[in-house]
């Protein structure tokens, strides 16, 4: 396939390499209408985008510029491996590094509209570009070498790194080759390989750097230092809205290393922005820490004082026949309330789920220092545009000053999502005048209070004589949880919050009956929440498949069949779910004490559906077993797609069975993992993954796929073993 080739302008072609002292460097523009197999004309100028510059030095060193963060997902290994692919190159040994300007522009994310990176999105959006920046590098390196032997192009080929004639057996790096490549004009068109050459890509089964993650030797944000360094932690306000009265700093200070005290303001005025805070500031963690625990902050009331979430469902509730709460509909076919007074049966339920916290094995860290006007950040910043937000409002600095130090994070889930440990440390670094870097501990990560949101989801359905489903209502009542991220979004024509209406829209919502009514229902409690992995699937998917359950056996149809006679039009999803059904033994004779319950998905253009095995043993419930099948479309890097199934199915168990936050009197009362119970190896059960590729052409996502049907898959089974219905988690096996 080929694929229009665009020139960049010089300025910005300068712009972004100017590092580069020799050697080749590939910029592109792509279309962003434009795919692999439907190639068009060129575009205008300004409606061309560059996503990725391949840089070939003269030692062959070949590197890669990304502009997404990898939050030990394995991102980078699947987007090396795009360009490694049309390159010939392992993409092993690619270099991934991060662009000198994070703000460039075309940076920004297509959807979102900012400098970030999330939503399962990274590799399905940058697939053909990538692919694209290889092949163009690879075009150039093969004719600057034909020029050299006075051959035609046709005639070379490349491998490993090297263009090769092998009629005259002749061959030349791709660093002797760059000299000459890099004056050369960019080709009009180039071409991608034939999927079925594809060495790399859908081949690859383990991730860039395990070996040094393994060994120890790979470096994390919470592995910076930096000369002059000093170390802070927070005291935050115990409940948002409070501030400090007083603070008694004299203790602290006399401990050994640390160095200062310093009160950190709090930001209501910015969406997502921090709250007060005393920070201490000292030459190590430890130092830092001890000095907190002798402050004696004095803090202010705050109208969240009173604040219970064992409370809050009955306002959510409230919120349902509240005729000013704003109703936002996300999907409506027929007339759904046409459909009840002639209903056969009429089966109503809600579905609740508690606040939870995001918890990523390495707690939120990051250094900043502000030096001469400017200010440089070292860390994992998953979101450019807040780390922007903050420099330029803490700190009055400017876009252009503002540099950042992209670094492989240890998890995120979400949490470094967030911006206000962007906004503390930029403060911090500009009242300390040294480098500053700012770590959380665990007890810090549970008490943030930007965690993910308290849920409430009633469903309502019909069924005529017959057993069909001829009406289905769902109401979604939840905060708007994107506001920080897109002020305003509400005045939309449309206003929807496409976050907390994942999995319940038209392009997600597997059933289609005559009569449909989904809605959003948009409930504030003032407790700041914040992105999570998988979001709103999350909360949806439970209330969604538990009640398609429900409605099954109202009906007294097979749960499996009658998904399937609800579902048209979406080939795709009927074949996974009747792969897992077959694959765990769905029709047939299973042992006295063990039940099926199946559960599926839409997300990310991916699709994917669980049968969790229960069994009954001297009176206590197991988790047996998950059984999986998963269409991402293609696997650029299938190991790292299992590897992220696997992970979502461990974070679904947890939401499933022990995820659960609780706020008393505006206080998060857990603090760590004794008391917030996590997912532990022993909780796992076994676990039966197979990727299957309903479209090879292109990748779907996967980060966020695989958590949310696992809740619903549980408790449909503990239904079948038990006879009794959860409809809230974490759910009761006892």
């Amino acid at each position: 396939m080929t694929i229009s080739q665009v020139n960049l302008s010089r300025r910005v072609f300068l712009k972004q390499s100017a590092t580069v002292a020799s050697g080749l460097a590939v910029a592109f523009y792509l279309p962003s209408s434009m795919t692999a197999t439907a190639p068009e004309a060129p575009a205008p100028a300004g409606e061309f985008e560059p996503n990725a510059w391949v840089r070939i030095l003269p030692d062959g060193t070949v590197k890669l510029v990304v502009h997404k963060h990898d939050s030990g997902t394995g991102t980078h290994t699947a987007l090396a491996a795009c360009v490694a692919e049309e390159l010939d190159v392992n993409p092993m040994t690619v270099q991934v590094i991060s662009p000198e300007d994070p703000f460039f522009d075309t940076y920004i994310h297509p959807i979102w509209k900012v400098f970030s990176t999330g939503g399962s999105t990274s590799v399905s959006l940058e697939y053909d570009r990538l692919r694209m920046a290889g092949a163009t590098a690879r075009s150039l390196l093969i004719t600057a070498a034909a020029r050299q032997w006075r051959v035609s192009p046709d005639s070379c080929s490349t491998e490993e790194g090297r263009v090769v004639h092998a009629p005259s057996k002749r061959s030349l790096g791709y660093g002797e080759l760059v000299g000459v490549a890099a004056h050369l004009p960019a080709p009009a068109k180039v071409t991608l390989k034939d999927p079925a050459q594809f060495k790399y890509i859908g081949k690859l089964r383990h991730k860039r750097d395990a070996q040094a993650k393994v060994c120890g030797r790979f470096k994390y944000s919470i592995d910076v230092v930096l000369p002059g360094m000093l170390v802070a932690v927070i005291q935050r306000a115990p409940v948002v809205g409070a501030n400090v009265v007083s603070v008694d700093s004299a203790a602290a200070l006399q401990v050994p290393g640390v160095r200062k005290v310093i009160e950190v303001p709090g930001r209501p005025d910015v969406l997502g922005g921090n709250v007060a805070g005393v920070a201490v500031l000292a030459d190590n963690y430890w130092a830092a820490h001890q000095g907190r625990e002798l402050l004696k902050v004095q803090w202010s009331d705050s109208p969240l004082t009173g604040f219970d979430s064992d409370e809050l469902v009955k306002a959510q509730a409230a919120a349902l026949t509240d005729k000013g709460a704003q109703r936002v509909s996300a999907m409506a076919t027929g007339d759904v309330s046409g459909q009840w007074p002639n209903a056969a049966k009429l089966l109503e339920a809600d579905y609740r789920m508690p606040y939870k916290v995001q918890n990523p094995l390495e707690p939120i860290c990051i250094t900043a220092q502000v030096k001469d006007g400017a200010i440089t950040y070292w860390g994992g910043v998953q979101v450019p545009s807040s780390a922007l937000e903050a420099a330029q409002t803490v700190c009055r600095i400017a876009k252009d000053k503002v540099t950042i130090n992209e670094m492989v994070s240890g998890g995120s889930f979400g949490a470094r999502e967030a911006k206000y440990w962007l906004f503390e440390v930029a403060y911090l670094a500009q009242q300390a005048r040294v480098p500053v870097k700012l770590m959380n501990s665990r007890e810090d990560e549970m008490r943030s209070l930007f965690m993910h949101p308290a849920t409430l989801h009633r469903a309502k359905g019909a069924l005529n004589a017959q057993g069909r489903l001829t009406a289905l209502q769902l109401e979604a009542v939840s905060p708007a949880s994107p506001e920080q991220w897109e002020p305003g979004y509400f005045e939309r024509p449309d206003k929807m919050d496409y976050s907390t209406t994942e999995a319940i829209t038209a392009w997600d919502f597997a059933y289609r009956p005559a009569n449909l009514d989904l809605t959003w229902v948009r409930h504030e409690s003032q407790v700041p929440s914040g992105w999570y992995r998988s979001v709103s699937f999350i909360p949806n998917v439970f209330a969604v498949e538990s009640f398609m359950d429900e409605l099954a056996h109202g009906a007294g149809q097979d749960p499996l069949a009658f998904r399937l006679a609800n579902m048209q039009d979406r080939p795709r999803h009927v074949a996974v779910l009747k792969s897992a059904a077959e694959r765990a033994g769905w029709d047939q004779p299973l042992p006295d004490g063990t039940a099926l319950g199946i559960a599926t998905n839409q997300g990310y253009t991916s699709f994917i559906a669980i049968v969790a095995r229960v069994s009954k043993q001297d009176g206590a419930i197991k988790v047996e077993k998950l059984t999986c099948v998963v269409d991402c479309g293609l696997a650029v890097s299938p190991g790292g797609v299992e590897e992220q199934i696997y992970g979502g199915l461990m974070w679904g168990l947890g939401h499933a069975l022990f995820d659960r936050l609780d706020i008393k009197q505006g206080r998060v009362v857990q603090s760590n993992f004794h008391d917030y119970r996590v997912t532990r190896m022993s909780d796992m059960p076994e676990v039966d993954i197979l990727l299957v590729e309903g479209d090879p052409a292109k990748p779907g996502g996967v980060g966020e796929l695989g958590s949310p049907s696992v809740a619903p898959a549980i408790a449909n089974a503990l239904f079948s073993l038990t006879g009794v219905r959860q409809r809230s988690t974490p759910l009761n096996l006892g």
